[in-house]
């Protein structure tokens, strides 16, 4: 036994070695002394890629992942979540009329380009337009959605680089919301991590957007002076994954001429999710670009489904902490995120979990300050944690509440109590 939790150590000090992070962090080597022998990660057509759990954030697979490209259509991501932002805030609502303003149409956006077909003067909904962007790439779309918000591109740019920093991703810099230049710039990490985050913040849009299968537009109540939609219009999305890979429910393709072909690309099986961004996928002509990028990213996912798990053991939380000194007498904290680690698929079954917390603490308190963690172990050896965090702020109490407090703790350090 003690030869085994002496390789489960050097097991653990290996993923620090190799720099793969994450709360669980994992090596990607074979361990045959646990009995797990892990397969190579498959090669890549991209350039940049990245696979993380998306539980836990921990990092599977990475290649040239810090390496800063333009994200092309994969922008639309973050275009998304600065809206969904603002209807979650009251200052938008779905259903919302925006009137087609020439400037967010063809020509002032190529034409070959990915557009949902806006033309001036219709009358599109909110909802229609985050279709448009999410199913089919709409530059167009992105472009109206970003005038109706900040009233220009430019602006909107601004709301987008703001959204991404306040979220920690410094490595993400846009100057407009469609992904058409090649000045917007990001890593595959932090793309990936971003994922992970609006997923997070808006899990309806996996099914009420990136998983739509396809749009009905233009409609014919879309119809203007100038322009009448000729019969029922189809346009399907643009993610090949949502079609043929089991579990597959987003995100999105993209795709410039200076970057290649790039994708995010998630699915969910049983407990597991995973996300992987590629990016600056390369090949001529567009259909073998297309094939490689999907090709790619349904062996990194495979690889990922075959091979790792997102384990969620039980565990016993205790009775609320004794808060000495607060307006509040007890907190109960709470996981700072998803209660999860992610271990080779061989090993889930023997992740047991404990509490770590001391038996009181002393206000103030912040709302997100660490008060323990959950501790995961394989046979009594840690192989990773999640905090646990004060889910409120709880500001000093008065005077008297310090005077009781005083005796009441003095007399519970004499029983051992604090």
């Amino acid at each position: 036994m003690k030869q085994y939790r002496l390789y489960l150590m050097l097991f653990v000090s290996l993923l620090l070695v190799l720099g793969v992070r994450g709360p669980s962090a994992l090596s990607l080597g074979e361990f045959k002394q646990f009995g797990v022998s892990i397969p190579s990660p498959p090669s890549l057509n991209a350039r940049s890629a990245i696979l993380i759990d998306a539980a836990t954030g921990s990092v599977l697979y990475e290649k040239a992942a810090d390496i800063e490209l333009p994200p092309a259509s994969l922008t639309k991501l973050v275009t998304l979540h600065v809206v969904m932002e603002q209807i979650k805030a009251g200052k938008l609502s779905p259903d919302e009329i925006i009137e087609i303003d020439p400037k967010d149409c063809s020509p002032y956006i190529p034409y070959g380009s990915s557009l949902m077909y806006l033309q001036p003067g219709m009358r599109v909904s909110v909802h229609d337009l985050m279709l448009g962007a999410a199913v089919v790439s709409g530059n167009d779309a992105a472009y109206a959605l970003a005038r109706r918000v900040a009233g220009s591109n430019e602006k909107f740019a601004e709301m987008m680089n703001s959204a991404v920093h306040q979220l920690g991703f410094e490595h993400m810099t846009f100057v407009e919301p469609s992904g058409l230049s090649e000045k917007n710039l990001v890593t595959a990490r932090d793309f990936a991590l971003f994922c992970r985050k609006y997923i997070e913040l808006h899990p309806e849009a996996l099914t009420e957007l990136h998983s739509v299968k396809s749009i009905h537009f233009p409609r014919p109540e879309h119809a203007t002076a100038q322009y009448h939609p000729d019969g029922i219009i189809i346009q399907y999305n643009r993610n090949p994954l949502i079609f043929s890979y089991e579990g597959a429910d987003g995100l999105k393709t993209g795709y410039i001429i200076e970057v290649g072909y790039n994708m995010a690309a998630t699915a969910k099986r049983g407990g597991n999710r995973f996300i992987a961004v590629l990016l600056a996928g390369s090949s001529t002509p567009y259909a073998d670009g297309v094939s490689l990028r999907t090709k790619d990213s349904k062996a990194l996912l495979d690889w990922a489904f075959a091979n790792f798990s997102t384990a969620r053991p039980g565990y016993m939380m205790p009775r609320p902490l004794r808060v000495w000194f607060g307006k509040s007498t007890h907190v109960q904290p709470e996981p700072a995120e998803e209660a999860a680690v992610t271990v080779p698929k061989t090993l889930a079954d023997r992740v047991t979990a404990r509490i770590e917390l001391p038996k009181s603490v002393k206000a103030p308190l912040h709302k997100g300050e660490n008060m323990g963690r959950i501790v995961y172990e394989i046979d009594h050896t840690e192989i990773g944690s999640v905090d646990l965090i004060s889910p409120q702020d709880i500001p000093r109490g008065g005077f008297f509440r310090t005077i009781i407090d005083g005796v009441l703790r003095f007399f519970a350090f004499i029983f051992g109590q604090t």
